[in-house]
């Protein structure tokens, strides 16, 4: 298997296989209500990231600004591509996208909080409550842009 490939969702066809993803892993291995995955920003302000491997759709995230905050969301991996480090290497792509665009003066995202740990390590830290989102707690973190 080859190297992860991660570039900006630009064609219709990327980004569907962004979608697709979202899909399989919100809805299908979380339980995300379908009407709650998709959302009015994926088609207006969402910048989709995709990551591949030998040409397959294996990763995929989005960023959405919102004021001063570069909000970092979507963020999946296929099942079959877990513990490659490919969550991370997609997260540092788009923290250097955010920050070499100047896209927001902070970065932020709403983490599942079994995750908490793997976006402290990326320099993220959480504010607030936890909270639900979609049947699975939440909790906001920022970090600096």
């Amino acid at each position: 298997m080859g190297d992860l490939i991660i570039n900006i969702a630009t064609s219709q066809s990327d980004r569907q296989a962004c979608f697709r993803l979202r899909h399989l892993v919100f809805v299908e291995e979380q339980g995300v209500p379908v009407e709650l995955e998709l959302d009015e920003f994926d088609d207006t302000r969402a910048i989709h990231f995709l990551g591949k491997v030998d040409g397959e759709a294996v990763a995929a995230s989005r960023v959405v600004v919102f004021g001063d905050s570069a909000k970092i969301q979507r963020v999946v991996v296929h099942h079959s591509c877990r513990g490659r480090k490919f969550g991370k290497l997609l997260m540092l792509k788009m923290m250097d996208y955010v920050r070499t665009q100047n896209l927001a003066a902070e970065i932020s995202l709403d983490a599942q909080t079994y995750a908490i740990a793997f976006y402290q390590a990326l320099g993220f830290e959480p504010r607030g409550e936890e909270f639900d989102d979609a049947g699975i707690p939440h909790i906001h973190m920022v970090q600096p842009a």
